[in-house]
């Protein structure tokens, strides 16, 4: 499975160079919002404010990459993309692909919600300096309790987005199909391949939120060779699906 996944990574790198600046300059519009909000957080003392959005992102970032998969087709049709493909991507996007990214937007608002009422009862929003984490043992506590119940609540509400969206996008883009069939080809896939689609997903995330919440830069490079992966995924899944 592991070489499966080292497979999957390899060829998105591959396709990510075929067109390094585009890729990251798309990728640069998240940045500059994530720089922001680093900036502004840390500066204010609400640094664990930011750990909960770093794991928002990845409720939304399957509909926010969706412009890559438009790339990946072009590429893979022999066609370069270009700058212009950007707006032409989001032409192309059929009604179910805004259907599930509101519905991951729904879910990022609950996420937010949920996580930021945890937050309150634990620190009722009064900002924390270094050298008071540093030198108060139960605030150390109260942090590490709160990582906990947010790292448990984030864990299922993105595995749900991860079944939902992590082919029905690709699908819904590639065969311009409804949303029915979009998200019952994913949770089809995930649940018939649960193995090695577990062992994706703890990839996906794991590099996504740790590029989010400690080497944000490195999101211009890791945001799309992680599209294009996903790309890989799904091509090899149609045609194990088609081949069944």
């Amino acid at each position: 499975m592991f070489s499966v996944v080292w497979e999957w990574l390899t060829r998105g790198w591959q396709d990510f160079r075929q067109a390094v600046l585009l890729n990251m300059a798309y990728a640069g519009f998240f940045l500059v919002f994530g720089l922001i909000a680093v900036l502004g957080l840390h500066d204010g003392g609400f640094s664990l404010v930011y750990f909960i959005m770093a794991g928002g992102f990845l409720i939304v970032v399957p509909g926010l990459v969706t412009v890559y998969y438009y790339f990946a087709e072009r590429l893979h049709a022999g066609q370069r993309p270009e700058f212009s493909d950007i707006r032409a991507a989001f032409k192309k996007f059929p009604a179910s692909i805004l259907v599930i990214g509101l519905v991951s937007l729904v879910i990022y608002l609950i996420w937010i919600t949920d996580a930021l009422i945890i937050y309150s009862v634990y620190f009722d929003f009064v900002p924390i300096s270094l050298e008071q984490f540093q030198a108060d043992p139960v605030l150390r506590a109260d942090a590490t309790a709160f990582l906990l119940f947010a790292c448990i609540l984030g864990f299922v509400l993105t595995f749900i987005i991860f079944c939902v969206t992590v082919l029905s996008i690709p699908f819904a883009l590639h065969n311009q199909s409804g949303l029915v069939d979009a998200v019952s080809f994913s949770v089809r896939v995930v649940t018939r391949n649960p193995r090695i689609m577990f062992l994706w997903a703890i990839t996906l995330g794991t590099l996504t939120f740790l590029t989010v919440l400690f080497a944000l830069p490195l999101l211009l490079v890791v945001l799309p060779v992680l599209a294009y992966a996903n790309y890989a995924t799904y091509t090899d899944m149609l045609k194990l699906m088609e081949d069944r």
